[in-house]
């Protein structure tokens, strides 16, 4: 017989962790202003958590990585914002704003497994 435990599990470690990552999003782009710098902070603050899920036990990754991170990142954001960058020309923009995410996304990645190793052993 087919064991549903595991999977009903998961989807309320993700359910959960994507609300509060979704409050954390709200609040961030609340309270940044800038959209640029809103959408880089959450981003930034997600990629940071996922490194750190990574040696996350059980249902803590599932929860911390894919709900919390999940709902916190918002890259449909930052592609529609190089979208309009490059519609407007504004290809140095573009090109800072989209290669200086995505290096500062790894970095805030490897920052937290390095914390998370620490934590976790």
């Amino acid at each position: 017989m087919l064991n549903l435990l595991p999977t009903l599990e998961g989807a309320a470690a993700v359910f959960a962790g994507g609300v509060v990552g979704g409050f954390t999003r709200w609040l961030l782009m609340r309270e940044i202003h800038h959209p640029l710098a809103a959408t880089f902070a959450a981003n930034i603050a997600a990629s940071a958590v996922i490194g750190f899920s990574v040696a996350a036990p059980g249902m803590w990754r599932t929860a911390v990585g894919v709900g919390f991170a999940g709902a916190l990142s918002t890259l449909s954001l930052l592609a529609r914002q190089l979208g309009e960058m490059v519609k407007a020309a504004e290809f140095p923009l573009a090109i800072k704003y989209g290669l200086g995410t995505a290096l500062a996304a790894v970095g805030a990645a490897a920052v937290g497994v390095h914390w998370a190793s620490v934590g976790f052993q």
